[in-house]
């Protein structure tokens, strides 16, 4: 069987989740499946070098993918092209699907952030995704999302027939593992003058409900009259410079740390080295943000709407998005009481136990055996 392979752009909004999703799963299951041949497609060459089986080549297709224009030009005309020329019998693809093509596509993770937090894509893309998104999930002859929520999401406002979604969770990197106390003490000292701190990893910028957790630290810091900081880091996203403008005047901008270009090798052990982990986003389908923590035995507190809950169930702490005061309440709590503290991490390592990405490979093949019941191999 061939299978040629979109994993999306890993320069948009998604490239975190796309890129995850490519090395955890996609390329997993190329070298899981030698009997097939698995060819993927990128909109600019890799900026690092990857090993692929010997059953598995890559080719890239411009133009870079982003802006609605480019998106019709790869998915409409580039893709449909390359499928021919690859003698396709499946398309995988993120995000996006091709209408330009009889070849079957498994969309994995179509984009969803227009219909949760529409304020804050652009006009043109708003507009694209509200048009196109229908047509794409009519045309591809099976669906893979990362939660229950999404799943009943798509069925309760496109009338898509749930027999044709299948869900697979998402899972943290194994990059994400317990430090021992000497290396938590330096990165303390390196990041946080030796204090602890709260942490928040991810996209910074407006759209991440991060001046809600901003105002909540306040709120932690008037009450405790603590040393504890607060970490925010990942990668700049959409209203970083906005983000960073409307902090000149904030009261506590010593204990507030910004950590907009610390290395992807950094990030895990500054997870690893926090007191708790607080991601709370305004509304959120999926994310393993919350599991990395948990894998790093940091304890988490998290949003009440959403996907959260079914992605941390009992593991986690649970707050309004909405309401700073409630964020700074759990703050406050896990702070002060250490014995539930330590349930939070031990009921965390039992659902990291649970998190396995030879599974979700594994339920992927599954979803392309349905969309071909009888494959070549």
């Amino acid at each position: 069987m061939r299978i040629v392979v979109n994993p999306g752009s890993f320069t948009s909004h998604q490239g975190d989740n796309n890129k995850n999703l490519f090395i955890n799963i996609l390329l997993p299951l190329a070298f899981s499946q030698p009997k097939s041949t698995f060819i993927f497609l990128f909109d600019k060459p890799l900026s690092e070098t990857i090993h692929f089986p010997e059953n598995a080549t890559s080719a890239v297709i411009g133009p870079e993918a982003g802006s609605p224009i480019k998106n019709k030009i790869w998915y409409q005309l580039k893709i449909p092209m390359a499928l021919r020329k690859y003698k396709a019998d499946i398309f995988m693809t993120t995000n996006y699907c091709s209408l330009k093509t009889k070849t079957p596509q498994l969309l994995i993770s179509p984009d969803l952030t227009f219909i949760n937090q529409p304020s804050f894509v652009n006009k043109k893309h708003l507009s694209f995704y509200k048009k196109y998104t229908p047509l794409f999930l009519n045309k591809a002859a099976a669906i893979v999302v990362h939660s229950l929520f999404s799943k009943n999401q798509l069925i309760d406002r496109y009338k898509i027939n749930e027999q044709k979604i299948n869900v697979f969770p998402v899972k943290p990197d194994n990059e994400f593992i317990p430090l021992g106390y000497e290396e938590k003490e330096s990165i303390k000292e390196r990041y946080a003058e030796g204090n602890e701190y709260f942490i928040y990893k991810g996209f910074i910028g407006q759209q991440q409900n991060l001046m809600n957790l901003i105002k909540a630290f306040s709120a932690f810091k008037k009450r405790q009259k603590s040393k504890m900081q607060l970490i925010i880091a990942g990668t700049p996203g959409i209203g970083y410079e906005e983000f960073l403008a409307s902090l000149k005047g904030y009261r506590f901008k010593k204990e507030l740390k910004i950590l907009g270009d610390v290395t992807k090798a950094e990030i895990p052990k500054i997870v690893a080295s926090a007191y708790a982990m607080v991601y709370v986003p305004s509304f959120e389908t999926s994310s393993a943000v919350p599991l990395e923590a948990m894998k790093c035995d940091v304890p988490v507190i998290t949003s009440s709407t959403g996907a959260m809950p079914e992605i941390c169930s009992d593991a986690a702490l649970y707050a309004d998005p909405q309401n700073f005061k409630d964020i700074a309440e759990n703050m406050m709590l896990i702070f002060k009481d250490e014995k539930r503290r330590k349930e939070l991490i031990e009921k965390g390592r039992e659902r990291i136990k649970k998190c396995n990405w030879d599974k979700s490979a594994l339920l992927v093949w599954k979803s392309i055996q349905n969309v071909l019941p009888n494959p070549l191999n």
